[in-house]
């Protein structure tokens, strides 16, 4: 279903069970045809404990090998590798997985900060300062109060400026005008328009910070035999490799640990990836990329980390256009995070978006060139975790 700020006309599982049926019905496919299910959202967000199992009639998951995924931002795509190994295991031949995040009906700050919490137990416990001198401060200003210290780091490194976030905010919007799905939408949107927005902690501006979506997203894979009999054309699983740093949350204040922009885990997670891929030159060898982007200094700043240009580059592709639908390195075609954020589907609609794309089938935001191979990338936990997927146009083996 289309993704958007409420939507009061229906519970949970009604709104997940919308995907889900046109999942079958896209697919062909019945409930008997699936396997087992893997499901995944933040269920703190909603308050709501355990709803993939009084969802069991609207996922057609009764009787099913069920699995819940819960890991913050990369919930989506953690959930799309498990149902992977699912049939790499030769466990199952089709794999469902089902992921929603309906944020109206809960508190999504509320949820995070209940998850931080044992965190910052174990801070006092060993006398950081949490009271907002050199500690916490950060974290009262909510996710953009303590990514402003990691998009300030990133400025400084990499030699981009604040209207370099403008711009690829702006383009973005742009972008998701074209995707029927998307929340956030606005065809004529410019850096200028976005540097309008109110500053809500340097460099972060209103303009740059996802919405809070209500949707859901679901997925199917299959074994090559069993897709053969259904598939006319599919997106194949190259790659999967995630990485997690220290997940103290001291590493997103001030630099008490790591820099929040370094990112280690993207470069580490990415190269695994290329490896398993037999990718030896990711700049030449992929043609479109999904990253996950809650905030929009992220594009460029992942696009540095995994390797897809230099560091202190990516906005140098940004001015030249590189970074368009119709660029050479087409980037979040789908209006990217920052224009739709249902927590729990983020990250796997960067991998369905890919293998739209892979496929041929991705409307109004199809890009220019042809591609035959596509990354997407996750970012969650706390902030320090990092999920990769590559998909190509046929078997990497073959």
């Amino acid at each position: 279903p289309v993704f958007v700020s409420k939507r009061r006309d229906v519970c949970i599982p009604e709104m997940i069970s919308e995907a889900v049926e046109n999942a079958f019905a896209d697919s062909g496919l019945t409930p008997a045809d699936v396997d087992a299910v893997v499901f995944g959202n933040m269920q703190t967000f909603e308050g709501v404990n355990m709803p993939h199992l009084w969802c069991v009639d609207h996922i057609a998951s009764l009787g099913k090998p069920l699995m819940r995924i819960a890991t913050g931002g990369t919930t989506g795509m953690a959930a799309f590798h498990a149902a992977y190994y699912h049939i790499a295991s030769g466990l199952h031949d089709t794999v469902m997985v089902v992921t929603y995040e309906k944020q109206s009906e809960g508190d999504s700050q509320v949820g995070l900060m209940g998850i931080i919490t044992p965190e910052v137990m174990a801070m006092l416990a060993v006398g950081m300062d949490v009271t907002g001198q050199s500690g916490m401060g950060a974290i009262g200003g909510g996710s953009a109060g303590g990514i402003s210290y990691q998009a300030s780091s990133y400025l400084a490194h990499s030699g981009a400026g604040i209207e370099h976030i403008d711009a690829v905010a702006a383009m973005e919007r742009r972008n998701a005008a074209r995707n029927p799905y998307a929340h956030l939408k606005d065809p004529e949107a410019t850096a200028e328009k976005i540097a309008q927005t109110p500053l809500i902690s340097y460099p972060i501006r209103f303009g740059h910070v996802c919405p809070t979506s209500d949707g859901a997203t679901v997925c199917i894979l299959a074994s090559e035999e069993k897709a053969a009999r259904f598939a006319d054309r599919a997106a194949w699983v190259w790659a999967t490799a995630n990485c997690a740093s220290d997940a103290t949350t001291g590493n997103l204040i001030e630099s008490l640990i790591t820099d929040p922009a370094e990112q280690t885990p993207a470069v580490i997670a990415s190269r695994e990836a290329y490896r398993r891929a037999g990718i030896e030159d990711p700049r030449r060898e992929i043609d479109y990329v999904e990253i996950y982007n809650g905030f929009a200094h992220q594009t460029l700043m992942y696009l540095e980390k995994i390797g897809m240009c230099e560091t202190g580059e990516a906005h140098k592709l940004l001015e030249k256009g590189e970074l368009e639908i119709d660029g050479r390195l087409p980037v979040n075609a789908s209006g990217g995070v920052v224009s739709t954020n249902a927590i729990g589907t983020s990250a796997l609609n960067r991998v369905t978006e890919c293998a739209l794309q892979i496929m041929g089938r991705a409307g109004e935001r199809q890009v220019e060139k042809e591609v035959h191979v596509a990354l997407a990338h996750g970012w969650g936990g706390l902030m320090q975790y990092v999920t990769i997927t590559i998909l190509g146009d046929r078997p990497r083996w073959k």
